[in-house]
């Protein structure tokens, strides 16, 4: 009667230990660490990533030619005949579309050299993510030179 004892004790406080300790959700800072770096590396991605259709054009040049010229569309034309402002902005949303998006996660990205939503020359988001609104997230930027300043390209993982 009293070794049931001791093993009815010893499976409750198993069951205690299996609830407290391996079931625990993991804890808030490693979920924003995940964040943080799943923006980092998908633009350190993006900006070592070249073209298929653009002459092996490195999506981060084309950035900068679309910056550089907005207002022509940019200077390097594709093969298929679209400038690199449209190329590249089709090519990030490709990406995204094949990685955040399959990924089920909430996100913006946007590139360029003005601060305002309306300058950038690249604004892509997820329907429930704008850059219109302040949400909780992680966010990470890289920056590249131009003739017309400094390019800023955000990407920001919504919670």
């Amino acid at each position: 009667m009293g070794l049931m004892i001791v093993v009815i004790l010893l499976i409750v406080g198993v069951l205690f230990a299996i609830k407290f300790v391996v079931l625990k959700k993991p804890p808030e800072t490693r979920q924003s660490f995940s964040r943080t770096q799943m923006a980092s590396n998908l633009g350190l991605a993006l900006m070592a990533s070249t073209t298929e259709n653009c002459r092996g054009t490195a999506v981060k040049d084309l950035l900068i030619d679309c910056a550089e010229w907005p207002e022509a569309g940019g200077t390097i034309t594709c093969g298929d005949g679209r400038k690199s402002c449209e190329y590249v902005s089709s090519t990030i949303e490709l990406i995204l579309a094949d990685t955040l998006d399959i990924w089920n996660q909430k996100y913006y990205l946007t590139a360029g050299t003005e601060k305002t939503l309306e300058g950038k020359i690249v604004y892509l988001h997820h329907d429930d993510c704008p850059a219109s609104k302040t949400l909780p997230g992680e966010s990470e930027s890289f920056f590249l030179p131009t003739n017309r300043g400094l390019l800023t390209l955000k990407i920001f993982i919504c919670v």
